[in-house]
């Protein structure tokens, strides 16, 4: 999309016109699909739309020419991938941490069973850390969120989807 047709569209969604968003994110949205699909994350898809509705109204517009190029485009998509980049790097800093602890706990305490682990291992690498910092560590939501730079909605969402998934994996074990 040109630097003309999106300074015009992005200066009446911050005006307060939502009919124009949907335009301007169509032009964004398979990159935003693509980068939400190479994370393991279930939260990128909603990251990278927050995201990039914070970085809309952030934007300034007087930096662009308002011309036929496309420079504002590309900046708005090299932001989207540095983003997707950032989501990448703490989903692996979440993985290898909450792995080194599941190891620790697998080695040194008899009261956690295999069956707990394999289970622990089938959450997401935020869940998994957030079930680490909140049932081993005692961190509140709020220090969970505080830490792992997420609300704390979406550190009780995570953790409520986290105790569905092992609730269910460890109901169908104890059914064998």
């Amino acid at each position: 999309m040109t630097n003309f047709r999106l300074i015009k569209l992005i200066s009446e969604f911050k005006s307060g016109n939502m009919n124009s968003f949907p335009k301007i994110y169509d032009a964004f949205k398979k990159l935003i699909l693509f980068y939400s699909a190479k994370t393991e994350d279930e939260d990128a898809l909603c990251e990278l739309n927050l995201f990039f509705v914070e970085l809309l109204y952030s934007l300034d517009l007087n930096k662009f020419p308002c011309d036929f190029s496309d420079g504002l485009s590309r900046y708005i998509a090299v932001a989207l991938k540095n983003k997707y980049l950032k989501i990448s790097k703490l989903n692996q800093k979440y993985k290898s941490a909450s792995v080194k602890l599941l190891d620790q706990i697998a080695y040194n305490d008899e009261d956690y069973t295999g069956e707990l682990l394999e289970a622990v291992k089938l959450l997401s690498p935020k869940q998994r850390a957030i079930i680490i910092l909140k049932f081993i560590y005692g961190y509140s939501d709020f220090e969970i969120s505080v830490n792992l730079n997420i609300s704390r909605q979406a550190v009780n969402r995570l953790k409520n989807r986290a105790l569905s998934v092992l609730k269910l994996e460890l109901s169908k074990d104890m059914l064998l």
